[in-house]
C-alpha cells in the first residue's frame, strides 16, 4: 500500500470517526462522541472538524476545561485559519469565559469568512 493509499484511508477513517461523534453527541452520548472524535485525531493529528468538535465538546463540560478547549480550537486554527466554524466556536468559548473583545474578534472573523464561502465546495466541481 502507497503512502498516498494510507494518507487517503485515514483521512476517510478521521471523518467517519467525526461523524459517529456527532451522531453520538446527537443521541446524547458526550462520552462516545468524545472517544470517536479524539480517535478521529489519532489516525489524523490535523483532521480540523476532529478537532472543532473535540474543542466544542469539552467547552460544554464547563469552565474548568475551557483551557483544553482553547487549544483544540486554536490547533485547528494553525492548521486552517480560514475555517469559519473554528473562528465561531472560538468566539464562543471566550464570550462563555467573559473574553468578550476576544470573542466580537472571532465572531467577526467568522462572518467575513462566511461571507467569503462559496455556495457550493470547489471540491464538488472536480
Amino acid at each position: 500500500m502507497g503512502l498516498e493509499a494510507i494518507l487517503c484511508s485515514s483521512n476517510a477513517h478521521s471523518r467517519q470517526d467525526q461523524n459517529l461523534g456527532v451522531l453520538s453527541e446527537g443521541r446524547g452520548q458526550n462520552e462516545e462522541a468524545l472517544l470517536a472524535t479524539i480517535n478521529g485525531i489519532l489516525f489524523e493529528p490535523n483532521h480540523v472538524p476532529c478537532k472543532i468538535l473535540m474543542g466544542a465538546m469539552i467547552q460544554r463540560v464547563g469552565p474548568k476545561f475551557f483551557c483544553a478547549a482553547r487549544s483544540a480550537l486554536s490547533d485547528a486554527l494553525r492548521i486552517e485559519p480560514t475555517n469559519r466554524m473554528a473562528w465561531h466556536c472560538l468566539g464562543l468559548l471566550n464570550k462563555q469565559d467573559g473574553r468578550i473583545s476576544e470573542a466580537a474578534d472571532c465572531f467577526q472573523a467568522a462572518s467575513m469568512l462566511e461571507e467569503s464561502d462559496p455556495i457550493e465546495t470547489f471540491s464538488s466541481i472536480l
